[in-house]
């Protein structure tokens, strides 16, 4: 019986990201070695309502 193949064919995520009340996504880029890297950060605002 032949082993499923698993292994993501995903090239790039992006990935959401919450720390000490504010939030950011990331956009990351798999490596040639198989590791997610992150080219790019953004912070996602703060809406304050009155």
């Amino acid at each position: 019986m032949a082993k499923p193949n698993t292994a993501s064919t995903k090239n790039h995520r992006y990935e959401f990201v919450h720390d000490d009340g504010t939030d950011f996504v990331s956009h990351q880029r798999r490596r040639d070695d198989g590791l997610w890297q992150t080219v790019a950060t953004w912070m996602i605002p703060q809406v304050t309502c009155i």
